[in-house]
């Protein structure tokens, strides 16, 4: 956490009709501390999103929110089809992180490319960014190959963090997961991190011997929110169809009293019947957790099962460099769920 509040930003706003001129005038912006010499970046990784302009400011926030414990140069891009050239607003401010002994820079990059400009979005976000760092793209919605800005902003990501679970049609939303982590660089979807917690509870309470009996056969049903199957119902599916093997059944069931939300109930039953059941209790981060079987009693548990909101799921993702090994082989198995 930072020790001080940041101090007052250096500001820009204007309308450039070049990428370059971007850079220049975002050098000029270089803070100095008190005995003239200037400051270093914070930053430890480049943070670019490309969304509609109305949803700018939400995403500026949640990017500011996330400063303490992820410096970045931060990028974000709306694309308005009136217009032409480039409206940006241009921002560095001090902050002390730590137990450093000095302020670093925070620097941050608002951008309005118009009319034929958005085709240039990924020349403008490349001469942004700082060579040292990691860079990564997060995409509010799913990863659409057929968008040349997606697809020209993310080859030159490292990591690629979408969210699926945005768009109106979660099997569309599956079907471009699978396509995009087949064909980019490294994926994962902010609708998968909001399995962790679930994903840790079953491994926590599925031993070895459960496991082997499971993977006999076995019949999953998962609960979701609202009428049609989310995306992270679908990943789960995926999930446990890639643990358990091929002669796992699973069913998808609407909870209709919960128009929002993503996964709401599990149970994981095996031909013997041993049955595992997590209801997660609605706006609390626990659920009732149930492990019975035709030889035991049955044995009721409340345990945690964490919600974290989507800055949270955000930081989280932007910890990680490496590709996500399990996200990607639950993917086919989502995608066999999502069409049958």
């Amino acid at each position: 956490m930072s020790t001080r509040p940041p101090s007052e930003a250096l500001e820009w706003d204007g309308h450039v009709e070049s990428a370059a001129d971007l850079a220049r005038r975002l050098a000029t912006l270089h803070a100095v501390d008190e005995q003239g010499q200037p400051l270093a970046s914070a930053g430890v990784l480049n943070l670019v999103t490309v969304t509609r302009v109305e949803d700018a400011l939400e995403f500026e926030a949640i990017i500011e929110s996330l400063s303490d414990h992820q410096p970045s140069r931060a990028i974000i891009v709306e694309r308005a089809w009136d217009g032409e050239g480039i409206d940006a607003h241009l921002e560095t401010r001090t902050q002390m992180f730590g137990g450093a002994k000095r302020e670093s820079l925070v620097e941050l990059v608002r951008l309005t490319l118009h009319g034929e400009t958005t085709g240039g979005a990924a020349s403008a976000v490349r001469s942004l960014l700082r060579a040292d760092l990691p860079v990564y793209l997060w995409w509010p919605g799913a990863p659409d190959l057929s968008d040349p800005v997606y697809a020209e902003v993310a080859e030159g990501a490292d990591r690629v963090v979408t969210e699926a679970g945005r768009g109106p049609n979660a099997v569309t939303a599956v079907l471009q997961l699978a396509d995009a982590a087949l064909a980019g660089p490294a994926l994962t979807d902010l609708a998968w991190a909001e399995l962790t917690p679930w994903r840790q509870l079953v491994n926590q309470l599925v031993d070895l011997d459960h496991i082997e009996r499971l993977r006999q056969g076995a019949v999953a049903e998962i609960w979701h929110c609202g009428p049609a199957p989310t995306v992270s119902a679908y990943l789960l599916a995926g999930w446990l169809r890639d643990t358990l093997g091929e002669k796992l059944h699973v069913e998808l069931h609407p909870r209709r009293d919960l128009p929002e939300g993503g996964v709401v109930g599990l149970q994981l039953e095996s031909l013997a019947g041993r049955r595992l059941v997590i209801d997660r209790f609605p706006d609390r981060a626990t659920a009732a957790v149930v492990v019975s079987s035709p030889t035991q009693k049955a044995r009721r548990r409340v345990l945690p099962l964490p919600y974290r909101d989507r800055a949270r799921l955000l930081a989280g993702e932007l910890e990680l460099q490496r590709r996500d090994h399990p996200f990607e082989r639950a993917l086919p198995h989502a995608r066999e769920v999502a069409t049958r």
